[in-house]
């Protein structure tokens, strides 16, 4: 009887080995099934990403365009070409994207042909515009070509939404389905424990504390994944749409009432288009931020210069009202998420301004070196590795040494005082966007003497 027992055991536990391996590999497959659905459904959501994106720098090419004829102004031509480079890497971004699939290959070409047409348009009515008046005929078929290319992006991104409802039902499906097979998983694992060995009991425990834990973080996932959701419906839908309203407007003067106007108040309306455009690339940007992961953003080789002098013109009226010298230095290409770094320099230059010594002029040095992993000073640093070493530094009112670990702190100011106006969370700002670079940042400072922000990002 004995023997029975023993040989019943056997037959009981390989009977669950057997069909505990089978659940095994079915939960893997199952798993891999599910990976590869969230793979697809990022994709779809990179091309209409991207199909909104080539649209909209089409819109600011016509602005651009517009912005010539109506002043004669070659900063316009200049901006207009560089929009034009930005458009063509879109479309070769699209291309690959879409390799994939045969019908958004043949949409794609229409739409590049729709694209060169426009561009060619744009490129001939600045050609004319300083000879001969651009007559409103012309101006009818620009229009035309425009809403051509928005019926055929529209039409691209209706098909990759459908292709999004496809692939999120398959994801739902497949997201649905593995917990029921973890859920036999778990069930075999509890038997082949009772009826064998007493002894892994405590690692069956620890596996029920595993399954815990994971529901939990999936309970965490579905509630960020709904704020997600609010987060993206808000920066689409409420915080476009007053912005859209400026454009129009600021359009509508431009185009009928811009030659009586003053020179300042051209200007001024000129420089409100500009906010209003930088506006939307923010927008833009957290829109994508919110849809995808960081990873999307583009990690580019850039001139510091370029960036500098964007800050610049985005700060222009501080820095002439404070009489502000920038000056960069040292190795001229930088590796960086552009948009955030941009933001980055923004704060640190609007921080120096505010902070500044009304009893000198405000002086503020950018260099930039190339260092190895030994020369960061901060733990954990990954050995073999180049850094760039972009100091910030100013002759302003400075602080006190002894607070430079908490100046990055959210809601941290060191001034109580009323002259100087802030939120608190711009060097929290700057130190977030050094971490998405995988970076290091640190602060020094003496008062009276001027502050000092020193940024290694990975080379």
């Amino acid at each position: 009887m004995e023997r029975f027992s023993q040989l019943q055991l056997r037959i009981i536990f390989l009977f669950a080995s057997v069909i505990l391996i089978s659940l095994s590999v079915f939960s893997y497959l199952r798993i891999n099934s599910l990976l590869k659905s969230s793979t697809l459904l990022n994709h779809t959501s990179l091309v209409k990403l991207e199909l909104e994106s080539t649209f909209s720098r089409i819109k600011d090419a016509d602005s651009d365009q517009r912005g010539f004829v109506l002043t004669k102004d070659t900063t316009y031509v200049s901006q207009f070409r560089k929009t034009i480079k930005d458009i063509q890497k879109r479309q070769k971004n699209l291309y690959n994207l879409t390799l994939d699939n045969y019908s958004q290959q043949r949409n794609l070409e229409v739409l590049n042909t729709l694209i060169d047409k426009r561009i060619q348009f744009m490129e001939a009515i600045i050609q004319d515009s300083p000879q001969t008046k651009i007559t409103v005929e012309r101006w009818l078929v620009a229009r035309k070509l425009m809403e051509n290319l928005r019926v055929q992006k529209d039409k691209m991104v209706n098909e990759e939404q459908f292709l999004l409802k496809l692939r999120t039902k398959s994801l739902i499906k497949e997201t649905a389905l593995t917990p029921l097979f973890t859920f036999f998983l778990i069930i075999f694992l509890i038997l082949v424990l009772i009826l064998s060995y007493y002894a892994i009991s405590k690692e069956l425990k620890t596996s029920n504390v595993l399954q815990s834990d994971l529901e939990k973080k999936n309970e965490s996932l579905a509630k960020m994944n709904k704020e997600l959701e609010s987060f993206t419906y808000i920066s689409s839908h409420d915080l476009q749409e007053p912005l859209r309203k400026i454009q129009t407007f600021v359009t509508r003067i431009i185009d009928k009432e811009y030659e009586s106007l003053s020179v300042d108040s051209q200007n001024y309306l000129n420089k409100t288009n500009e906010s209003a455009h930088r506006m939307q690339a923010l927008i833009r940007d957290l829109l994508a931020y919110s849809r995808l992961k960081t990873e999307i953003f583009p990690v580019e080789s850039i001139p510091l210069q370029q960036i500098v002098d964007d800050v610049k013109r985005s700060l222009e009226e501080e820095i002439m009202e404070n009489n502000v010298t920038i000056k960069v230095s040292g190795n001229k290409e930088v590796t960086i998420i552009v948009s955030q770094f941009r933001q980055l320099l923004t704060n640190l230059i609007s921080n120096s301004i505010k902070f500044s010594d009304p009893e000198r002029p405000l002086k503020i040095g950018i260099n930039h070196l190339i260092v190895r992993s030994y020369d960061v000073p901060f733990e954990n640093v990954s050995p073999n590795k180049h850094f760039s070493k972009i100091t910030v530094a100013d002759n302003g009112i400075g602080f006190d040494p002894e607070y430079k670990a908490r100046i990055f702190e959210v809601f941290q100011r060191l001034h109580n005082d009323m002259t100087y106006k802030g939120t608190g969370i711009g060097l929290a700002i700057v130190k977030k966007i050094v971490e998405n670079h995988f970076g290091y940042i640190s602060a020094d400072g003496k008062l009276g003497e001027g502050a000092s922000f020193t940024i290694y990002l990975p080379a």
